[in-house]
């Protein structure tokens, strides 16, 4: 694409026939060397468009095939980049090519040099996000400078504003650059990590890793490489480093390239930061502070309602999987594209402040403050509970759902498809996978919340959006779709069983009961609740502990689990090795440490031990314990509301000083439980 000044230079030609250089500088007020390099450019446009080129005869410039020219002019509309696009082009150019010349980015984007300058200062600002300047250096111009992980980080910025931006401008700059790149094998890695870790990435997430080792392949090339990692020691120790590791072989067979274990750390990091359409999947296995806040966080939420939804299961789960890989984000500045802010927003005001106002205190905790985009993620898990545990879901036309959001948003969208229709939600996968289910016979529609004009099937598509309008319900109800409002309150159920038949509803039945009636049923009947004199009886107590250093003393205090058959042998020394890995986290409240480990291989049943060292005991980094309780958790929320409890108590009573003139067994626990 010709620049303004490229397309003055080539009419000037056409119509003076010839031309010395002088001559055209002199017409243009600009100096010969600028002329002399727009006419190389314009050479190079015209050798791609039509193997033409103006030619330097004697001294003169000349045009030879004119009416070639004059075509080639006639096609070529003249594009003038906005301010916008010219500082996302600046920022683009700088992050990609590490160095900038004033006078070339004036030319190139034909504007003068105190219009660039002006750029320069937003773009500095952006830089200084990052933790990175602009130097000057001799012959080169302006030099970014900074660590090697925060330029890409700002890098995988710009890419975002592009796309933002919707430019063909910007959009032709970025594929010059990373065009020649083959994205095939980077998706093949991908998937494969993917296969390894059992986990299933939404197409955001997706998207982002995708560019992330693109830049990686790229920078790479010109032997831009990253070292010391921040966290290298936490990150070799999750699985997700252990399956990019066995993955690797794919990425540099395909490319012909051997990278950094620096380079697998960070890509790893970015699998860590990624929303997950896995519900079960947790990768900060030790980190129970966060679960007791979404417990605490939930509860304070449900005060608001008019309906319970501290028992909803799938909620707690769903917040858990959702908060966890969003603060790591935060924190290691990994941004998301979409947003739902708005369509939340406008369909659910009133929740959104409160979940809003509600997240304060997972804020204070991580010191970072959500923005509106996570809150509005954050509000669906939250809508879904409540229509959960209020309405009926309804089955049998099978669906599959496709959504580009994540896990909560394709969860949302299922749970309102079943709500109002009788239909069954087959599977929910993001758009990259959706080739692969093609062959199921099992799906009778697909529901989809991203385009899919390209992906072509004999299935019915019907797109809708993530939170369903009225026009949506209506082209629902058009499809032969049944509707079905029918609900069973489960408590009137049993008392109907129970009445007229000779059968006592255990809990056996009632979870089958569950099972089959599923989304047909309104269950008003609370399960009951382990409390913590059900999982610290007191012969799991000890008053007089015997240890003199803390891995003594956890295995004192694992023993007891032991004995009581709650765990296995090696469940203690998994507990001990986490403490030498990741430090004193488990210190929960002063004097006071909670060991635990999550194998659940391990583990037999949920329970607790308690063990007293009145004269304390050193600790990590300078701390001193007078109490170690450990616990396990067979399927890893049963203990939580017991841990909860007994934590406040500690901190909001004073626990540690009553429970140190305790004499009994027995006083502990009526101080722990009350």
């Amino acid at each position: 694409m010709f620049t303004s000044r490229s397309t003055k230079i080539l009419k000037y030609l056409l119509v003076h026939n010839k031309a010395t250089l002088k001559e055209v500088s002199k017409n243009f007020k600009v100096s010969e060397r600028t002329i002399r390099y727009e006419i190389e450019k314009i050479n190079e446009e015209l050798k791609e468009k039509n193997n033409e080129e103006i030619v330097l005869i004697r001294g003169e410039y000349l045009i030879k095939n004119k009416e070639k020219i004059l075509e080639i002019l006639n096609q070529n509309n003249t594009y003038i980049p906005s301010a916008g696009e010219r500082e996302i082009f600046i920022l683009l150019k700088i992050c990609l090519t590490r160095e900038i010349k004033q006078s070339t980015l004036s030319e190139i984007l034909d504007v003068s040099k105190s219009t660039i300058k002006s750029h320069l200062r937003e773009i500095r600002k952006i830089l200084n996000g990052y933790n990175l300047k602009l130097e000057i250096l001799a012959r080169k111009g302006l030099v970014i400078v900074g660590s090697e992980e925060q330029i890409r980080q700002c890098t995988l910025k710009a890419i975002t504003l592009v796309k933002k931006e919707k430019s063909k401008f910007l959009d032709d700059v970025l594929k010059r650059y990373l065009n020649e790149i083959d994205q095939a094998g980077i998706k093949l890695f991908i998937n494969y990590c993917q296969k390894l870790m059992e986990k299933i990435i939404s197409d955001e997430a997706y998207e982002i890793i995708l560019k992330y080792i693109s830049l990686v392949i790229y920078f790479n090339k010109y032997d831009k490489k990253i070292n010391n990692i921040k966290n290298s020691n936490f990150l070799k120790n999750t699985m997700e480093y252990g399956a990019v590791i066995r993955s690797k072989a794919l990425l540099e067979g395909f490319y012909e390239m051997e990278f950094s274990e620096d380079e697998y750390l960070k890509i790893t990091d970015y699998f860590l930061g990624s929303h997950t359409y896995n519900i079960s999947y947790s990768y900060y296995e030790n980190w129970v502070e966060i679960e007791i806040i979404v417990k605490n966080f939930i509860e304070k939420i449900n005060k608001e309602l008019e309906v319970n939804i501290t028992n909803d299961e799938t909620l707690i789960l769903g917040l858990i999987n959702h908060i966890k890989p969003t603060i790591y984000r935060i924190k290691n500045e990994i941004e998301l594209e979409n947003t739902i802010y708005e369509e939340v927003v406008e369909s659910y005001p009133k929740l959104f402040t409160l979940v809003k106002k509600g997240v304060e205190e997972l804020e204070n905790f991580i010191n970072i403050e959500f923005t509106n985009d996570e809150i509005a993620f954050l509000t669906i898990h939250f809508k879904a509970a409540i229509d959960r545990n209020i309405k009926t879901k309804k089955e049998k036309l099978k669906i599959l759902i496709v959504c580009g959001s994540g896990y909560g948003s394709s969860k949302l969208l299922a749970q309102q498809i079943k709500e109002l229709y009788r239909v069954e939600i087959v599977d929910t996968i993001p758009r990259y996978l959706l080739e692969k289910v093609e062959r199921r016979k099992d799906i009778d529609l697909i529901l989809t919340t991203v385009s899919l004009q390209d992906y072509k099937t004999t299935k019915d598509i019907m797109k809708v959006n993530s939170i369903l309008s009225k026009e949506d319900i209506q082209n629902l109800d058009s499809y032969p779709i049944p509707r079905d409002n029918k609900k069973i309150v489960f408590s009137q159920l049993i008392k109907v069983i129970e009445e007229n038949s000779m059968i006592k509803v255990d809990d056996k039945l009632l979870e089958a009961l569950k099972n089959f009636l599923d989304t047909k049923l309104i269950d008003d009947i609370c399960q009951k609740k382990s409390t913590i004199f059900d999982l610290l009886p007191e012969n799991r107590i000890i008053l007089k502990g015997k240890a003199t250093n803390w891995e003594d003393a956890i295995r004192e205090a694992g023993e007891l689990l032991l004995k009581d058959e709650c765990i296995n042998k090696e469940y203690i020394d998994e507990m001990i090795k986490i403490v030498r890995e990741f430090g004193s986290y488990i210190l929960f409240v002063p004097g006071v440490i909670f060991p635990h480990a999550k194998v659940k291989s391990k583990i037999k049943k949920t329970g607790f031990s308690l063990v007293l060292y009145k004269d304390g005991i050193e600790f990590l980094e300078n701390n001193k314990i007078n109490i170690v309780v450990c616990f396990s958790s067979k399927n890893g929320r049963e203990h939580l509301d017991g841990l909860v409890k007994m934590i406040e108590n500690f901190e909001e009573n004073n626990l540690l000083k009553k429970i140190q003139r305790c004499k009994s067994s027995k006083e502990i626990l009526k101080l722990i439980g009350k």
